[in-house]
């Protein structure tokens, strides 16, 4: 439409306008003010329903997980006192047996057995005797047979002499659970010992083959049984393997899953049952009915399906009397707007002129306002937003928008904002809202929770300002909101740390950095010292104060030697008195808080007790060696059983190293009868090919010594070079490589070291030989130019040796493992398990060496770093 178009209004016209527009304006914003609160009140009725109905729902699954904790906790107990029981009866009748077997001078064979045959029937129980050093079985071989079984997975001598070993190296009182992780079978075992004619034996009796799940199973369905009946809720008990119920229907029967299952029941308990018919993992969206033991394979439930009541009808009479009130003031706010527009309309040419020449004024003013007022909020960082309680829509600035990360046009409603919020802060801003909306207050500040768009919840700041318009009663609130989700986390990180050590046995202090190092705060911990946190507080104590009078000095040291060189945090030892005057030792950290200048004002740390620490560190010293020099002979005699678990390999690669050599006297032996038929054959060319074949011989001698050597333990430590023993040891596996066509590529330096050399050699034939099986098993795939690389280089006084093979990588989840003792990627007849263990432990013990591996390219990298023998070095 045009300028010209438009309708130009005069004051005259304009007056009349304001006489009769404003009453009706008037009436119609009063019954829209009605109805819109009438659809407040309402939603707030719902709403508060709602939400009274989720605050007593939520109390009651809270109340009754705590209660199935406690059973499960209670069953927990009673497994553990049967466990206790029949540890406590094995002790008794292993004592027993001793009694009885040290009152004779002398062990009988047949006398012995007969007494331990009859003690095992009539007690119901099983014995073990055997002599120490050497390990003589005297009874219950059967039972040594089990355990062998059990740890090892078959039985032979070598395997009966480490169990024993192990039972002699726990000493006398040696109660031991031997248990199967994947049955739940548990057999338990108490040993003793005991001498006769300087002879010492051992002992032991063994319960029956027990079973946990089961025991674990009968003892749920007894703590069942022990619960009375009650409406608030039922615990029942589901077994996946059986496919057995308990008390599903609180009746303390046992249903059969297919029969439940046939009916129809749209339950919790129901729903439960069908997931689990069909797997065997917990699924989180029940954890707040069940218990699921995933290893056993059962679980204990509760019931939740149980209505939740409350009184609407209360809740239903407030609102209604609300909005009567509601509309009373309206009502009577619309009859005084009436009568104040009748009584201002007189007024309103002379207001029009006047408003007419101040308004261009006053345009001008705003816009500066304005501009003002943007620029501030940008600067403020904060996010900006608008809420009209007549229309109940909701403006968000794009500041908002971006702590929130909605997009505009997402949250239109205030009630949409209002759903927004976290359930436990909802009563508190709805609180706040409700006397707004009262007119008891005009302002709004409150720290909340808000669902941003990702689901996480994020605090906030807000803060609002309620605007009435005077003439029409519209009510509008500007409201500012900060983000403070990172103070607030931060805030409570910090209590949660305080809290943990408040009454803990470390101590926590911060010091004000003055001559005695008064206390600004110290944790109450402190009363482990004999001291109270108050006598600190009150300045009645120093933290110097705590501390042996010979080791302050050394105090003060530190913290002039942290201060002099900058450091951020510094560490120290000492001695303090505690109450009874009785010297503790004690370990602190500190670090140095500065001000904005940069002056050290506060120091802040803890201390913990390290008396224990320091007061067996001797004997702990003296322990380790002994432990050490245990490991060490146990390491050799692993390297042994490796050794022997490799004779298989020797005969094999013996047949390798003879095949050429046989076939060499073979054809010799061929051409002498020919020429002998066709008398040919002179005495010459018999002697010639005679001494071929003894050659050849003597070559298959040799072969026989090299291995015998090859496989001989080293007793002792001596020189040897690194380049003979790589070259003796590649010898043995020659003609393997041969076979299988792989290039061996060699670099090797001629360097002395000193240690076991046989080990060594054994330690790298097992990694030659994984990379031959890697080799073997990927050309059964595919074809490819087959390699082994072995390198030496001097490094910093240390030999690094790299074996390189292309016969695939290893699997990254388990390349860390592949040192591990018995881990093995084989098939039980083809590996043991202990070949890289043994090769880890005499490079890294016996070598004093290190080894590593890493997946390349095309394949795997072994690298091993040994010392290097100096000149001036003894064996």
């Amino acid at each position: 439409m045009s300028s010209k178009n438009k309708k130009v209004y005069d004051l005259e016209y304009i007056e009349k306008i304001f006489k009769v527009i404003p009453l009706t304006f008037i009436l119609i914003l009063s019954m829209v003010s009605i109805f819109v609160t009438y659809v407040i009140l309402e939603s707030k009725q719902n709403r508060e329903t709602d939400l009274l109905k989720q605050k007593i729902q939520l109390q009651n699954q809270f109340e009754k997980k705590e209660i199935l904790l406690d059973f499960s906790k209670n069953v927990e107990n009673r497994v553990t006192e049967e466990l206790n029981k029949i540890s406590k009866t094995l002790q008794e009748h292993t004592h027993k047996i001793i009694g009885n077997l040290n009152s004779k001078d002398e062990l009988k064979f047949d006398t012995t057995v007969h007494f331990l045959e009859e003690y095992e029937k009539n007690n119901g129980l099983e014995i073990v005797l055997f002599e120490n050093n050497p390990f003589n079985i005297v009874y219950g071989h059967d039972k040594v047979v089990f355990l062998s079984k059990l740890i090892f997975g078959e039985y032979n001598e070598v395997y009966k002499e480490i169990v024993l070993k192990y039972i002699s190296s726990q000493g006398r009182y040696n109660l031991q659970e031997w248990k199967n992780d994947l049955t739940g079978a548990l057999r338990l075992s108490f040993f003793d010992t005991f001498k006769i004619d300087n002879k010492k034996y051992y002992v032991g009796t063994f319960s029956k083959l027990e079973n946990i799940r089961y025991i674990t199973k009968n003892l749920i369905i007894d703590e069942i049984d022990s619960i009375k009946k009650s409406d608030e809720y039922t615990i029942w008990f589901y077994d996946l393997i059986t496919r057995l119920t308990y008390n599903y229907q609180n009746k303390k029967l046992f249903d059969n899953i297919n029969v439940l299952l046939s009916k129809k029941d749209y339950s919790k308990k129901s729903e439960i049952l069908k997931y689990f018919d069909n797997n065997e993992q917990m699924n989180e969206s029940f954890s707040n009915y069940i218990l699921y033991n995933n290893r056993f394979k059962y679980f204990i439930a509760i019931d939740y399906d149980k209505d939740v009541d409350i009184d609407e009808l209360e809740i239903t009479n407030k609102y209604k009397s609300l909005y009567g009130e509601i509309t009373t003031y309206i009502v009577f706010i619309g009859l005084l707007l009436i009568i104040s527009s009748l009584l201002f309309s007189n007024f309103t040419k002379k207001i029009l002129d006047r408003y007419n020449n101040m308004l261009s004024e006053k345009t001008k003013l705003l816009t500066h306002w304005k501009n003002r007022f943007e620029l501030a909020i940008i600067a403020s960082n904060d996010g900006l937003w608008d809420i009209d309680f007549t229309t109940n829509e909701i403006y968000f600035s794009d500041k908002w928008l971006e702590i929130s990360g909605y997009k505009k046009g997402e949250i239109k409603k205030f009630s949409d904002w209002f759903s927004l919020i976290h359930n436990k802060d909802k009563d508190a801003v709805k609180y706040l809202f409700d006397e707004i909306f009262e007119e008891k207050r005009d302002n709004f500040i409150c720290e909340y929770r808000l669902r941003v768009k990702s689901g996480n919840f994020k605090w906030v700041l807000a803060r609002g300002k309620l605007f009435i318009d005077k003439d029409t009663g519209h009510k509008r609130m500007l409201m500012m909101s900060m983000d403070i989700d990172k103070n607030k986390r931060l805030k409570k990180e910090l209590l949660d740390v305080e809290l943990l050590v408040e009454d803990g046995k470390i101590v926590i202090f911060k010091l004000f950095n003055d001559k005695n190092l008064s206390v600004k705060y110290i944790s109450n911990s402190i009363k482990n010292y004999g001291f109270t946190k108050k006598s600190f507080e009150t300045n009645e104590m120093n933290f110097l104060d705590l501390f042996y009078e010979k080791d302050i000095d050394t105090i003060r040291v530190a913290i002039n030697a942290a201060i002099n060189k900058n450091l951020s945090d510094f560490a120290f030892e000492c001695r303090v008195l505690n109450a009874a005057n009785q010297i503790r030792w004690v370990s602190c950290r500190v670090i140095l808080l500065k001000d904005h200048s940069g002056n050290i004002v506060n120091f802040y740390g803890y201390m913990s007790d390290i008396t224990k620490i320091k007061l067996s560190e001797e004997e702990l010293k003296n322990k380790i060696s002994e432990e050490l020099d245990k490991n060490r002979e146990k390491d050799r005699i692993l390297i042994q059983q490796s050794k022997l678990a490799a004779m298989g390999e020797m005969l094999g690669n013996i047949a390798h190293q003879w095949r050429q050599p046989l076939n060499n006297i073979s054809l010799f032996l061929s051409f002498i009868k020919d020429g002998y038929k066709n008398e040919k054959i002179t005495f010459d060319m018999l002697e010639k090919y005679f001494d071929k074949s003894f050659k050849q011989i003597e070559y298959m001698s040799q072969t026989i010594d090299d291995f015998r050597n090859f496989y001989k333990p080293s007793k002792q430590k001596n020189r040897f070079d690194i380049k003979h023993a790589i070259d003796s040891t590649i010898e043995i596996i020659k003609a393997q490589l041969k076979d299988e066509n792989i290039n061996l590529q060699l670099d090797i330096s001629e360097n002395i070291l000193y240690g076991f050399e046989n080990e060594l050699k054994q330690s790298l034939l097992n990694i030659f030989n994984n990379a031959l099986d890697a080799i073997k098993s990927k050309s059964k795939e595919k074809d490819f130019e087959k390699y082994i690389k072995v390198d030496s280089s001097e490094e910093n006084g240390f030999i690094k040796i790299r074996i390189e093979n292309n016969g695939g990588k290893i699997n990254e989840e388990i390349i860390s493992k592949i040192f591990e003792p018995y881990f093995t990627t084989k098939f039980e007849s083809q590996g043991t398990g202990i070949g890289l263990y043994m090769t880890k432990s005499i490079i890294e013990t016996n070598m004093n060496g290190k080894i590593e591996v890493e997946n390349i390219e095309e394949g795997v990298v072994f690298t091993i770093k040994l010392p290097i023998l100096k000149g001036n070095e003894n064996e």
